[in-house]
């Protein structure tokens, strides 16, 4: 039996599987976060647009040209230049509803002309043309952003191309061999690839943008479990793990690491007098300033509270000493911006460096947080570096 295949049984197909993974994409983004709803409604949307213009250009002999031409032709244009606004809003790029806009309404303008001049094969490049325009730019959306990570990108990255290619592959047919493209549907490569194989490129298009989503959430979420959510600093746990692959990584290279514990005096006045709003604020501003006194490979954290830690690898006793200091006088030279006024705030820094009888982070920590509170019991607003000489402490940890 002599092998057959129809076009418009691919196309309604088509229609069929689009409209059950735009369904899907539906029910599914009520399950990620609310930032990323923007996103995928405007892919759903695109994607929800296509089954209709896979079923009028299945139909469109039955139907008049202007229909069947010019609004499947519409429907594709407004389906790719929701992609792209979609891929824009995923990655957080200028929007650029205008010129989408303006694409779309190319494509509308060239197919109202290819309906009246069906032959004409400028309004069939006009209609081509713009169509890999808005492709381009779904594409340059994907790869363009510092955002775009992960390998499920180029899932819809291939999709892409391949869509351009036949697009492409369509366009040259038209000027080298336009009698392949003449009738509703003759079987040929060039008309089993623009209907057949395209009617399929939104499924896995939207797969691989669905796996955009998922690994970006799952990114997200081992960022939330290491980062504090209000200072965006490494959290204790997190501080923690570090510390103690920098101890790890000092004893294997023979190079000195450094802690700075950093508590902010008086913290407990901030948010008494002015609230917990103005508290946050402090908070936030206060690691602005730590940050912008440590170098790119020093590590800081919230150990809670206002107490924070600095790891300083490659620094010894007499370096992580200026260090602390020079973290300090930023503090007490100069007020820190709090609920629309300035306040003065001063630092108790403890510091301590790795000694051979340190043989977990925790130690190390330990002796760090004491020099800290020596810091506070000697008046505060001062740097005191622990010297392994088994200081105790014993005046108490004052608030």
């Amino acid at each position: 039996m002599p092998w057959s295949f129809d076009i418009r049984s691919a196309l309604l197909v088509g229609a069929l599987l689009t409209t059950i993974i735009g369904g899907l994409l539906l029910i599914v983004a009520r399950g990620f976060p609310t930032s990323y709803r923007a996103s995928m409604g405007w892919w759903v949307a695109g994607t929800l647009l296509l089954p209709a213009s896979f079923v009028l250009l299945a139909a469109r002999a039955s139907l008049p040209t202007a229909v069947g031409v010019v609004a499947a032709n519409t429907l594709i244009a407004a389906s790719l230049a929701a992609y792209a606004f979609a891929i824009e809003c995923f990655h957080g790029l200028p929007r650029r509803r205008a010129r989408l806009g303006l694409l779309v309404a190319a494509v509308a303008l060239a197919s109202a002309v290819l309906a009246q001049v069906p032959d004409s094969a400028p309004a069939r490049l006009g209609a081509i043309v713009p169509l890999l325009a808005l492709l381009g730019g779904v594409f340059w959306n994907l790869y363009a952003s510092p955002r775009s990570r992960g390998l499920a990108r180029h899932i819809l990255g291939a999709m892409l191309l391949l869509a351009a290619a036949i697009l492409l592959d369509r366009a040259i047919t038209m000027f080298l061999a336009p009698a392949q493209l003449t009738g509703d549907f003759s079987l040929n490569a060039v008309q089993v690839l623009s209907y057949a194989v395209g009617s399929v490129l939104p499924v896995l298009a939207s797969f691989g943008f669905l796996l955009m989503c998922t690994e970006r959430s799952q990114r997200d979420l081992q960022y939330a479990a290491r980062v504090d959510f209000l200072t965006e600093c490494y959290n204790r746990r997190a501080i923690e793990e570090l510390g103690s692959r920098a101890i790890a990584a000092a004893r294997r290279h023979g190079m000195p690491l450094a802690v700075l514990v950093i508590d902010i005096d008086h913290f407990k006045r901030i948010n008494d007098e002015l609230g917990h709003a103005a508290g946050d604020e402090a908070l936030t501003a206060a690691v602005a300033r730590i940050r912008s006194m440590l170098r790119s490979e020093d590590m800081l954290g919230r150990m809670g509270g206002e107490e924070f830690i600095v790891l300083m690898p490659n620094t010894d006793s007499a370096a992580s000493i200026v260090a602390g200091e020079r973290i300090r006088e930023s503090f007490s030279a100069r007020p820190l911006p709090v609920d629309g006024a300035e306040r003065q705030v001063t630092l108790s820094v403890g510091a301590a460096v790795l000694a051979p009888a340190d043989r977990h982070f925790s130690q190390l920590l330990v002796r760090a947080d004491r020099a800290m509170y020596a810091a506070k019991n000697a008046g505060r607003n001062l740097v005191i570096s622990d010297g392994m000489s088994g200081w105790e402490g014993g005046a108490g940890y004052p608030e």
